[in-house]
């Protein structure tokens, strides 16, 4: 299965800069309105392009994976809001479901589902309005797309060339839609 990243519209530094205001906003509303966990699930895409056909499909296929898990895991999901931007796609699901746990399944589903690794599902705690983080729970930082050292230095250093990393992805959903 090919599917594309480039078929989209290049957003500038800025506008990824409001996004990201725009979905903290979003976080702290559902976070005050619903007073449970929430999931905010992003997608990791490199590059100016961040709402593409492969994104739309990587989003999809993310809110199936995390559908599954709670269905499985009997968590009550209170809200679901999906956002389509120029920026990208993003979901904000608010859950009746203790905080840890559902960071393990989270983490779970970023370390074994075959596209895990390309998307970016942080729980915030009600409580606390804060993003647990992998470390609490003694996980490795994420791994690089294409190498195996940890994905934020690669990124910070620009060890790899957005063809690189896309010939990574293309990998994964290849192997995933086998």
């Amino acid at each position: 299965m090919i599917v594309k990243f480039d078929d989209g519209t290049p957003i500038t530094l800025e506008q990824m800069l409001l996004a990201k205001e725009k979905r903290v906003a979003n976080q702290l509303f559902a976070i005050t309105h619903y007073q449970q966990p929430i999931i905010s699930l992003c997608l990791v895409i490199p590059g100016a392009i961040k709402n593409s056909s492969g994104a739309h499909y990587l989003f999809n296929q993310a809110i199936q994976a995390l559908h599954q898990c709670l269905s499985t895991n009997n968590i009550t999901i209170v809200n679901e809001q999906h956002y389509h931007q120029i920026t990208g796609f993003e979901a904000i699901i608010s859950v009746a479901c203790q905080t840890e746990q559902l960071k393990k399944f989270c983490i779970d589903i970023e370390d074994n589902h075959p596209l895990g690794r390309l998307w970016d599902i942080d729980v915030i705690d009600p409580t606390t309005q804060l993003s647990l983080s992998r470390a609490q729970f003694e996980q490795r930082p994420r791994q690089c797309l294409v190498c195996d050292d940890v994905a934020k230095i690669c990124g910070r250093a620009k060890r790899h060339s957005l063809d690189e990393i896309f010939t990574a992805i293309q990998h994964k959903i290849i192997h995933y839609g086998k």
